[in-house]
C-alpha cells in the first residue's frame, strides 16, 4: 500500500454526518450501507435530542466483546460492533444507545417525577408474580431494584433465559431486555418508538414511557 493510499483510507475512516463524528475502525459487512444507516438514525430523532451525541464509532472493540454486547454508550460516544446481521440490526443498536445519551441531558424530564420508575417496578412485580405462578420462585427483593445489577441480568439471561421470558412477559414488557433495568426499560422503548415497530403495543404496555418519549419530542423550545 502506497503512502498516498494509506492517507486516503485513514481520512475516509473518519468523517462527519449531520454534525456527528463517525469513526470506522473495522468495516461492516458488505450488505450494509453504513452511511445510510447512520443518516437514518440521526434523521429519525429530533435534533434537540441529539445535542449530547458527539461521535459514533464502529469496530471490533474489546470492551464489547468482553461484555458480550453489541453496543454501548459512554462519554457522548456510541460504540457499535461492526459484526452486524443487517441494516436494521445496526440501526436499532445505534438508536438504543442514543437513548442513553438522552438520559444524561434530559434526566429530570425522564425520571425526576418518579412515574417511570413506578411503572417499571409495577411491571417487575407482575413479572415476579408471573414467574412464581409458573413454578419459578425467586426472592422478590432484586425485582424491586430499578438499577442495573449483574446478578439480576444473569438471572434473566442464564437462569430463566430470554426465550422463556419472551413468551411469559409479552403482556408485561415490550421485550425481555426491557426488564433488565429502568435505564434499559427507557432505551428499549425509545428504540421501539424510533424504529417504528409496534408503537401501539408500546403505548398499551408502557403508557408512562410512551408519554415521556412524546413529551421529549415536543419540548424542543425548552431545551
Amino acid at each position: 500500500m502506497t503512502l498516498k493510499t494509506y492517507i486516503k483510507n485513514k481520512k475516509n475512516n473518519k468523517y462527519r454526518i449531520s454534525g456527528v463524528d463517525v469513526e470506522i475502525h473495522e468495516k461492516v459487512p458488505s450488505n450494509i450501507n453504513l452511511n445510510q444507516v447512520i443518516n437514518t438514525a440521526l434523521q429519525r430523532i429530533p435534533d434537540h435530542l441529539l445535542s449530547n451525541l458527539k461521535s459514533i464509532k464502529i469496530g471490533d472493540f474489546d470492551v464489547l466483546r468482553r461484555r458480550e454486547i453489541q453496543a454501548m454508550y459512554k462519554d457522548s460516544t456510541v460504540y457499535v460492533t461492526n459484526m452486524q446481521d443487517d441494516e436494521d440490526d445496526l440501526l436499532d443498536d445505534i438508536i438504543h444507545e442514543i437513548a442513553h445519551s438522552i438520559e444524561e441531558t434530559h434526566y429530570k424530564e425522564i425520571y425526576e417525577d418518579g412515574l417511570l420508575e413506578q411503572e417499571f417496578i409495577n411491571k417487575r412485580k407482575a413479572m415476579w408474580q408471573t414467574l412464581k405462578s409458573r413454578g419459578l420462585e425467586f426472592d422478590l427483593g432484586p425485582f424491586l431494584e430499578p438499577s442495573y445489577s449483574r446478578q439480576f441480568d444473569d438471572l434473566l439471561h442464564d437462569t430463566i433465559g430470554y426465550s422463556t421470558l419472551r413468551f411469559i412477559l409479552q403482556d408485561i414488557f415490550y421485550s425481555p431486555y426491557a426488564s433488565t433495568s429502568i435505564r434499559e426499560y427507557f432505551a428499549n422503548g425509545f428504540e421501539a418508538f424510533f424504529m417504528k415497530e409496534d408503537v401501539l403495543r408500546l403505548k398499551r404496555l408502557s403508557p408512562v414511557l410512551y408519554k415521556k418519549i412524546t413529551i421529549l419530542m415536543d419540548k424542543k423550545d425548552e431545551f
